[in-house]
């Protein structure tokens, strides 16, 4: 035990449970975190963002890309406020964001006394978007609610935490210990649901397997790929879980979307063929799966370290928690060296499928397909791309944009504008020695654009493609498609990209053609300096070539 203050416990107990960033803006009610910060900086890299939206959203691609927890600091109040955005994205994406923050101070706390900053009911307000949401108005408790955040984050379905400290407790000195870090065990599931899941596995003569954001999440991949290689049968995957098993492999057939409507794709004919599906990692998100008809086979295991998510939509025959990653290790255990009754030549169909969805989506989308082959062929292998809510991604890139690793594909789960630039440069702190690709429209740019600055800055550079087409392209599409081309509020009037790069001292480089992405991109991850690359798309994405 030793005395100090509320603060200093607060940094080094980050320190201790391995974090070495942190992103956030400098604050009034922040001053002593930052003061102990600056003791520590040698150990723990400050990131000051331009907008507390831009600094949960960096926390949340640091974590996304890295596996590890992504921290910011913001401010009582309206800096608090600012980040609800990201906090929203990062619960809904399943990813481990810590904001600690601060509040009036403890004799005003909660009283509407008009306290600078002060907000009604703060800790209510982020129980919305967060797992968990801590008060701390005594000192002492610091170091055990910062790795009860960790313990959480390692052991459940990892989700933002929030953690404030009254601003004159941040001072306030105690006797305090704080707790190291700590190899939190994953928690595997019981003996007779993974015996269950491994024998329906073994008894079906049509498999498939459904992977989700969970297998990126527990580092699961591996374990997905030899199940799937042991049975011989295909892993589709959702949105969010893209990656999880490399498109390259012979059964990855991608993510299980364009499956309704009058012209599906390929995979869905297989997908109806199944008699049993194996979920892993996925809450499978009603809007996707239930609201878009999307129906299951007759015979169900769903794997989720969330209990209430299993069940929640759809009627399971199989129920297994636990961490994705263990559970796949105990159920591969459970069927090693048994025989399977899969149809011989299964795998050989899933092989063909896999064929004619690559088909399906070139004959549908030529120019989209060819813009993301040029992308595909322009960065490394293992490139970490986000994405943002705009055409490029949801039409095209989520579904035939080849992903060949883990963790090198996100896009936002709760669709809130903003997340790809932000995100990609919270990735590029983590990881500054991989390529980091950033896909976005002028409008979901326009967000936090003010970045640019923070990037060079702090010597981030990950590759930033605007897709632009002076509009929010997703909703003028509607119009037109649904309400008679009565466009309203959908145009857009920017500036001019390259020169706003240039005026931060960032590069600034336009396209007009797809013969010039190709090029623009290779010389752009090369650069040690932030690239804004606008892509110009006058007539919309579908038409650039």
């Amino acid at each position: 035990m030793a005395q100090m203050n509320s603060a200093e416990a607060a940094i080094k107990s980050l320190i201790a449970q391995g974090v070495n960033t942190v992103f956030g803006i400098i604050s009034t009610h922040m001053m002593g975190i930052y003061d102990a910060l600056h003791k520590h900086q040698d150990h723990l890299r400050f990131i000051s963002t331009r907008h507390e939206h831009a600094a949960a959203i960096m926390a949340d691609g640091f974590a996304r890309a890295t596996g590890r927890p992504g921290v910011c600091f913001t401010s009582t109040g309206p800096g608090a406020a600012n980040s609800m955005g990201g906090m929203g994205e990062a619960f809904v994406g399943s990813s481990p964001v810590l904001n600690l923050t601060s509040t009036a101070e403890e004799a005003i706390y909660g009283r509407g006394l008009g306290g600078i900053h002060d907000t009604k009911e703060q800790l209510r307000m982020f129980e919305s978007v967060t797992d968990w949401s801590v008060h701390i108005g005594d000192p002492a408790e610091t170091p055990g609610r910062i790795y009860e955040a960790f313990e959480r984050f390692n052991t459940r379905r990892p989700r933002p935490i929030e953690i404030e400290i009254a601003v004159d407790v941040q001072n306030q000195p105690a006797e305090m210990e704080i707790s190291q870090v700590n190899e939190f065990p994953k928690p595997q599931a019981d003996a007779a649901s993974v015996e269950r899941a491994a024998q329906l596995l073994l008894s079906g003569k049509r498999v498939g397997i459904l992977a989700g954001c969970g297998v990126h999440r527990s580092e699961a991949s591996g374990e997905l790929t030899r199940m799937a290689e042991t049975l011989g049968v295909p892993v589709m995957t959702t949105a969010a879980g893209k990656g999880a098993i490399s498109d390259d492999h012979p059964l990855a057939l991608g993510p299980n979307g364009a499956m309704v409507g009058s012209n599906p794709s390929p995979v869905k004919g297989l997908w109806d063929s199944l008699d049993t599906l194996l979920i892993v990692g996925s809450s499978l998100a009603y809007s996707r799966t239930k609201a878009a008809g999307l129906e299951l086979p007759p015979n169900v295991i769903q794997v989720d370290i969330d209990q209430e998510s299993i069940g929640r939509i759809y009627d399971v025959n199989v129920g297994v928690v636990g961490d994705a990653q263990a559970v796949l290790k105990q159920i591969n255990a459970a069927i090693k060296g048994k025989s399977s009754q899969v149809e011989a030549g299964f795998d050989k169909e899933a092989a063909q499928v896999k064929q004619a969805i690559a088909d399906y989506w070139r004959e549908r989308q030529p120019n989209e397909w060819n813009t993301m082959e040029v992308i595909r062929n322009s960065i490394a292998r293992d490139a970490i791309v986000f994405g943002d809510v705009t055409i490029p991604i949801h039409r095209s890139a989520t579904n035939f944009l080849p992903i060949y690793e883990p963790r090198t594909y996100h896009a936002p789960q709760w669709s809130g504008l903003g997340f790809a630039f932000a995100a990609s440069a919270g990735a590029k702190a983590g990881l500054p020695d991989r390529q980091v690709v950033c896909i976005t429209g002028d409008g979901g740019f326009q967000f936090n654009m003010q970045e640019i600055g923070t990037c060079v800055q702090y010597g981030l550079n990950p590759v930033v493609l605007i897709f632009n087409d002076n509009a929010w392209g997703v909703l003028k599409d509607r119009q037109r498609v649904s309400y008679g081309s009565r466009f309203f509020g959908v145009d857009l009037h920017n500036p001019d990209f390259v020169k706003l790069a240039e005026s931060y001292g960032a590069n600034g480089v336009k396209v007009q053609t797809l013969k010039e992405l190709g090029p623009a991109i290779e010389q752009a991850v090369k650069s040690d300096t932030i690239t804004i690359v606008d892509v110009e798309t006058p007539e919309g994405f579908a038409n650039f070539k």
